[in-house]
């Protein structure tokens, strides 16, 4: 017994200090951009665009403005100064209701700085760096308990919410690490671990019901019936969140299916991005790796089909099903636009499907994520030459 607590001990120490040095390594690289491609002006991690309307509280912060459009975090920058909808920002938002749904990273940024707006800005950035913590330390057990070297958890950090979240300061590495530790804590009969982690998945983002749905479905069909309601019970604090945002309202989440299977999927094969103001060899790296993305979320469908032919059936599995599902039915352009959308959006499915192919093709399991990285990374290629220009001096 005494053996089996200092290994487990030691496995915990383990993640921890991998979990650490990749956060250190995140931070690193945000120093490291801002100072070099921003000025020194943190803020220019929420990517907020010029155009974006702010309410009088926040006109005296010294924010970083991007001449063209923004990005999802200067949305949730708002809603981190304006959690309960008291200071304006819910009328300068589009779509309010449907944004403020993914409460969990900006309100935590709000408690974190005691609702004070001048400690905001560094609360945030703190806590989507907790996330990654998070993800790779979960991610760092999982693969120890499957007999795999804990290094595994740094993968945690190439998937596409971790580096969407960390460029841009958009919530979805949340749902991530929230993904990685359903994974390491779904068991029968359920304890509090996985039930707090549910609970929080669904108030990170709407997707994250999926994890509970699978779950709860899971339970049912073992007929434990205590484990299934505790399962669905999680999803309680987000209903009644989502309900009191809708009220008087009308949600546009159904929006985002269609009853055509890969419609959405199809759709964006067919009908390729326009670059414009890149040259032709942008253009052509560009098409070419939105095909490789696209490629990745077809592997991870092949990925989990496999698991259903296999008859692998346990909570984690039910959990996939659920995920897939909902790729096979998403239809909304907006998420199937480019890498930077679908990669953050179907990370927890891409890092669900990985994790569960771990323990038999530990080579492949994370190749989906690589392959929709591929894209993204050409996203990257100006601030890399900003940061190494910076360094060289030149």
């Amino acid at each position: 017994m005494q053996h089996k607590n200092r290994e487990r001990l030691g496995a915990h120490a383990r993640a921890g200090l991998l979990a650490l040095a990749g956060t250190l390594a995140l931070l690193s690289w945000q120093f490291l951009t801002v100072h070099y491609n921003y000025g020194g002006n943190w803020t220019a991690l929420f990517c907020i665009s010029r155009r974006m309307p702010a309410p009088d509280f926040l006109k005296s912060e010294q924010l970083y403005h991007f001449s063209n459009t923004g990005y999802d975090g200067m949305v949730y920058h708002l809603i981190a100064h304006d959690p309960w909808m008291r200071k304006g920002s819910a009328a300068v938002i589009a779509n309010a209701p449907f944004r403020y749904q993914r409460i969990l990273v900006p309100a935590l940024a709000w408690l974190v700085a005691f609702g004070q707006d001048r400690w905001i800005h560094p609360a945030y950035y703190g806590v989507v760096l907790g996330f990654a913590f998070l993800g790779v330390y979960w991610l760092s057990l999982f693969a120890s308990r499957a007999g795999l070297a804990a290094a595994w958890g740094f993968a945690f950090l190439l998937t596409p919410a971790t580096i969407t979240s960390v460029d841009r300061m958009t919530v979805d590495i949340a749902l991530a690490a929230l993904t990685a530790g359903f994974a390491l804590y779904a068991s029968e009969p359920p304890d509090w671990r996985v039930l707090v982690v549910l609970a929080c998945a669904a108030l990170s983002r709407e997707t994250g019901a999926l994890l509970i749905l699978g779950y709860a479905a899971y339970l049912f069909t073992r007929k434990n019936i205590r484990g299934g309601l505790l399962a669905a019970a999680t999803a309680v604090p987000a209903t009644a969140w989502f309900l009191f945002l809708s009220h008087g309202q009308k949600s546009t989440l159904p929006g985002y299916g269609g009853w055509i299977p890969m419609a959405g999927f199809v759709h964006r094969l067919r009908l390729p991005l326009r670059y414009h103001h890149v040259s032709a060899l942008e253009r052509i790296a560009a098409h070419a790796l939105d095909l490789v993305a696209l490629a990745g979320v077809a592997l991870a469908l092949f990925y989990a089909a496999r698991l259903a032919l296999r008859r692998t059936w346990d909570g984690r599995a039910a959990a996939v099903c659920a995920l897939a599902l909902s790729v096979v039915f998403l239809r909304s352009g907006a998420v199937w636009f480019d890498a930077y959308a679908f990669g953050r959006v179907l990370t927890p499915f891409l890092l669900l499907t990985a994790m569960l192919s771990l323990g038999v093709r530990p080579k492949a399991a994370f190749l989906p994520l690589l392959l929709v990285d591929a894209r993204i990374g050409l996203n990257f290629v100006a601030q890399i030459g900003g940061v190494f220009r910076g360094l060289s001096g030149s």
